[in-house]
């Protein structure tokens, strides 16, 4: 329908320059109804007016053969006028190599020509000609610097190119000309988030886009991701329950709602959503760790289970993470009482993730305390000293934290050890 009202418009301006007779092949072009205006065009005498008339019917028929011939035989009359005619047909076709040399040739002699330069860059980003595309779209708002609609595209062009902070400034303009329009306004926010912008700045933004449209989606699912981001995860679960209740049920809305459900205790509904989204796609890293989490904070450990080792086994995440899923594991057991199994997982943990090492030890110490283990709890603790005394040697506050729990290990093993026939001479061996 828009192509049709174009050329209707397009009709309409030329043939005034055309001529003023053939009123009714003219009112049935201008109309859009081509099949007419060819049934009289046919009985006329094939003059160049009359094939003019008969280029642009069969542009408006989608006959598009017939339109470029019209158009070639027509290149000695009106050089100009027929060469944007092939350039919108081969535009049309998808032969986008013969529409953009078309386009070239009219810029060469209308360089100003807004329509032309349109299509001509829209041409060449489709093409991957992405630096002669942003030429063009420079180009635009060196025309017109007032139109929102031109820095829209160039901004589109620098996202295209992967050039965020051109791409942020494009945008921003375009939505300082027109502060209602949210569509421009989400893209703008999208990209200030993929820069280092404070997110508070972004947020309150955010919440002024959101005042002029509150149901508006891109602009809900943006406040609803920082919410999120910056942990108010109150807001964040209020957010996404206003975006499910608006019709949107996308991994995306129900990870996070079910995330934010997590993080505010709701562990039930919570489970609800993790399950709709983990049906959707089973492959997000974050996703299948907070879900097993919830899980195990429901009761359901071995689904939990299930979905980490299927998350290890079938993803291959990279080694923080299989650390963090080792660890989950071992927390299940902890929690199921199979002290051994969760130890060795911590261990595994451990292997992967040494930059987290005493939480690691921590919790294997803690086992082996529970499972009365008190020479292997006694051994990990030594441990623990001497990598926090290393660790933390300049970092009086991490190294006095530290000591402490040394200390509080060591009191508590002293105690159980007493009762033990490991004490020599009358002293406890901690080492």
């Amino acid at each position: 329908m828009r192509r049709l009202l174009t050329l209707a418009i397009f009709i309409a301006i030329s043939l005034l320059a055309i001529s003023q007779n053939n009123n009714e092949i003219l009112t049935n072009l201008t109309f859009g109804r081509f099949s007419n205006a060819l049934d009289i065009i046919n009985k006329q005498e094939q003059t160049p007016e009359i094939m003019q008339y008969k280029a642009m019917a069969f542009e408006g028929l989608n006959l598009w053969d017939s339109a470029i011939a019209c158009y070639s035989n027509l290149l000695y009359f009106d050089r100009l006028w027929a060469i944007k005619g092939l350039a919108r047909c081969y535009e049309n076709v998808g032969n986008a190599v013969k529409a953009i040399d078309y386009y070239r040739q009219i810029l060469a002699d209308d360089s100003t020509n807004i329509n032309s330069i349109i299509r001509y860059a829209n041409l060449l980003r489709c093409s991957s000609l992405n630096t002669q595309a942003l030429e063009q779209y420079v180009k635009l708002v060196e025309i017109d610097s007032t139109n929102a609609k031109y820095w829209e595209m160039l901004g589109d062009q620098y996202k295209t190119m992967n050039m965020t902070i051109e791409s942020t400034s494009a945008y921003y303009k375009a939505y300082e000309l027109n502060h209602n329009n949210l569509f421009v306004a989400s893209k703008y926010f999208s990209q200030l988030l993929k820069s280092n912008v404070p997110a508070q700045f972004i947020y309150e933004n955010i919440l002024d886009a959101y005042q002029v449209d509150s149901t508006y989606l891109p602009i809900l699912l943006l406040k609803g991701k920082i919410e999120a981001d910056m942990r108010k995860y109150k807001k964040a679960e209020i957010t996404f329950t206003k975006i499910t209740a608006l019709g949107d049920s996308s991994f995306f809305t129900l990870k996070n709602l079910a995330i934010a459900k997590h993080s505010n205790g709701s562990y039930l509904e919570a489970e609800m959503y993790f399950r709709k989204a983990y049906e959707i796609d089973s492959t997000d890293y974050l996703l299948n760790y907070v879900y097993a989490n919830t899980l195990l904070n429901v009761g359901e450990r071995m689904l939990a289970l299930d979905i980490i080792n299927n998350t290890i086994n079938r993803l291959y995440p990279p080694d923080e993470l299989i650390a963090t899923f080792y660890e989950l594991i071992g927390d299940i057991y902890s929690r199921s009482n199979k002290m051994d199994l969760a130890v060795e997982n911590y261990q595994l943990a451990l292997e992967k993730d040494c930059k987290n090492d005493l939480k690691y030890i921590n919790k294997i110490i803690w086992c082996k305390i529970h499972e009365k283990k008190f020479r292997d709890a006694e051994y990990f603790v030594h441990k623990y000293d001497s990598i926090a005394s290393v660790k933390y040697a300049t970092d009086t506050l991490l190294l006095e934290d530290a000591q402490n729990h040394v200390k509080y290990y060591k009191n508590i093993l002293k105690k159980e050890l007493f009762f033990l026939d490991d004490i020599k001479n009358g002293q406890i061996l901690i080492y």
